[in-house]
């Protein structure tokens, strides 16, 4: 079982206390942007069940458990980190009582071996890594590795607004000529003769193109053609089609040809949303 040993510190009054050191600590996302945020369609997180198994389990000074707002990864929800030992395991989805009993049985067992352990199969699914000192679990490489003083010499860059300042000149289509203009292979995508946009950012790429096209950026027949292009290509590799990913690419070359971006800033740009940096718009 875990020895206790006191170690003592002076504080600032001059007294001196004693300061427990735990074994561990157990921090639960509770609060944060997707945490428990029932009403945006995440799980609850069974909070009651943190705090009460932990009183049962009498770990109190022994692994430390702190229930509040947002780890990091907002990418996941509901999301836990344990420390033990100076080694951090993360564990997402934790929803559910019997995930919880798991993890403190996890945490006992690993009491009992005197050292970190691996998670158990219980866990394993949802055990991932969030600190770029760690491995994945799955011995995968990470491609995530930026050097922080490049990250912030390109961030000026990627931030920055799509020029707005060019004038249509009255010549742009309108967005129902737009739509009619595609048709064949180009047809946009239709449910009972309305447009259908499966994800968010299919509508956000479509209207991004539309925008771009009335600011006098570019003539929309240059970006029917680079669609038709793409279209082409990938019916040719075979596979999974996908219309909006063959927009988006086809949106992503036509304003990096014209300067309205550089490829740079599109990487860096995605880079943010990916990796949590920036936040999805809905």
């Amino acid at each position: 079982m875990y020895t206790r040993h006191r170690n003592i510190v002076v504080r600032a009054d001059g007294r001196p206390v004693n300061v427990a050191r735990p074994r561990g600590q157990l921090f639960v996302c509770a609060t944060g942007c997707c945490c428990g945020r029932t009403e945006d369609g995440f799980a609850p997180v069974p909070v009651d069940t943190f705090h009460l198994e932990w009183e049962r389990r009498r770990l109190r000074n022994v692994v430390h458990l702190t229930i509040g707002g947002c780890l990091g990864p907002c990418a996941l929800a509901n999301v836990v980190l344990l420390l033990f030992d100076g080694q951090a395991q993360w564990f997402h989805s934790m929803n559910q009582e019997a995930l919880i009993l798991s993890l403190y049985d996890h945490v006992e067992r690993m009491l009992e071996h005197d050292r970190c352990l691996p998670p158990p199969d219980a866990l394993a699914p949802y055990h991932f890594t969030a600190s770029a000192w760690q491995p994945r679990p799955d011995g995968q490489p990470v491609d995530d590795q930026r050097s922080w003083r490049a990250r912030e010499r390109t961030r000026e860059h990627a931030c920055r607004d799509v020029p707005s300042g060019v004038s249509a000149g009255g010549d742009a289509m309108s967005v129902d000529r737009v739509i009619g203009a595609m048709q064949g292979a180009l047809a946009l995508p239709r449910k009972n003769g309305e447009l259908v946009f499966e994800e968010p950012w299919h509508g956000r790429v479509f209207g991004m193109a539309i925008a771009l096209h009335e600011q006098g950026h570019y003539e929309w027949d240059e970006f029917r053609q680079a669609l038709i292009a793409q279209i082409a290509a990938a019916e040719k590799r075979g596979g999974a089609f996908v219309y909006y990913e063959i927009w988006l690419r086809t949106f992503e070359e036509l304003i990096a040809s014209k300067g309205i971006v550089t490829p740079a800033d599109l990487e860096e740009t995605t880079y943010q949303f990916e990796f949590g940096e920036r936040e999805d718009v809905f």
